[in-house]
């Protein structure tokens, strides 16, 4: 089970709340407004080759050295 971020927009104030995906828990802010779920951050790691302009060009130089190779 996932984290949800949840907004309040009257204040501002933010809360997470643990629950399942297929849940709608009716979540209320401390001013007494009922809160809205939102998008949280994410974080995204690239892991391997290819995410560097660098590692693109190096197959790129790779590729056109054998096909002259090869002709």
């Amino acid at each position: 089970m996932p984290f949800y971020r949840y907004v309040c927009e009257k204040c501002g104030s933010e809360r997470r709340v643990f629950h399942g995906m297929n849940e709608n828990p009716s979540v209320v802010c401390d001013c007494g407004t009922r809160m809205k779920r939102s998008v949280g951050r994410v974080a995204v790691v690239f892991k391997g080759s290819g995410f560097y302009v660098t590692d693109n060009r190096k197959n790129e130089s790779k590729k056109e050295e054998k096909s002259e190779e090869a002709a």
